[in-house]
């Protein structure tokens, strides 16, 4: 005798979405929907840069940048839905805050941490990048220490731990240094370093000491799919010189959904987007 079943299993089609910061996931939704799987990715937020010393073409006429902020970790987790608690907490990590700007003297502050970015607390999550430091003088002799922030990694919520800023060099003997890319190891990856901040006067196209590049986020040349580009040193519009410096990278969701966007860049929030798959 042959039993014969009518009809056909449909499985659920797969869905990607861009998870929103404080709004629960709740994997039951889901479940019921047909969904078994998930596939999750966090990348923290990038650091901000630090303050700097703008003259705007008056008094000592110098333009000094702080340090450019690092970019964001990254960390991609899978398994079961049904593995899961009932709710589970999204957190976006906000991008770090610009340092403050000055006419005269030396900047006041640095620029703040970006924030960790998670999902489910620590089923995954990812830090953000460490900000960049102030322009500690407008002379130009000496180093500002316009150092640039680190990057941040994955599975922490500690700011920084991934690629290195760039060092602000002495002027006239140091070039700054780039900011460090950040390696991808099982699916853990570093943000990249942010540049330092170069020194140039209004006028005269003097470039007293150049700003540096931002580093790779999580960064495999043999596979640079969720690579996060960083930033080359950017000539800075009012004195036609290039020490304005890179910013960090973070990383892509590309595995997951096929964009080339470069969340958690250094200045730039974090994101978590997740796959739902039917097996």
């Amino acid at each position: 005798m042959r039993l014969e079943l009518a009809g056909s299993i449909v499985r659920a089609n797969p869905i990607t979405k861009v998870l929103e910061d404080g709004v629960p996931f709740i994997p039951q939704d889901w479940i019921d929907l047909g969904y078994s799987h998930f596939d999750v990715i966090c990348i923290g937020g990038g650091g901000g840069h630090g303050g700097g010393v703008d003259t705007a073409n008056t008094g000592t006429l110098v333009r000094n940048y702080g340090g450019e902020g690092g970019g964001g970790g990254y960390q991609r987790v899978q398994g079961m839905l049904s593995a899961l608690p009932s709710s589970c907490p999204i957190v976006i990590g906000a991008s770090g805050a610009a340092g403050t700007t000055v006419a005269v003297g030396t900047a006041t502050s640095d620029g703040t941490d970006g924030g960790p970015s998670s999902f489910n607390g620590t089923t995954c999550r990812a830090s953000g990048g460490k900000g960049g430091k102030r322009a500690q003088t407008n002379a130009i002799t000496g180093t500002s220490q316009a150092h640039g922030g680190a990057g941040g990694i994955g599975n922490t919520i500690a700011a920084g731990g991934g690629g290195l800023g760039g060092v602000c060099g002495t002027i006239g003997s140091t070039l700054n240094t780039d900011g460090e890319d950040g390696p991808i190891i099982d699916n853990i990856g570093h943000g990249g370093g942010g540049g330092a901040g170069g020194i140039g006067k209004y006028g005269v196209a003097t470039s007293y000491l150049d700003g540096s590049a931002g580093g790779n986020g999580s960064w495999n040349p043999d596979d640079v799919l969720v690579s996060g580009d960083g930033e080359d040193v950017q000539p800075d519009p009012g004195t036609g010189v290039s020490i304005k410096p890179g910013r960090g990278g973070g990383a892509t969701a590309s595995p997951l959904n096929g964009l080339p966007y470069n969340y958690g860049q250094a200045g730039t929030p974090g994101t978590v987007v997740i796959r739902l798959t039917s097996r």
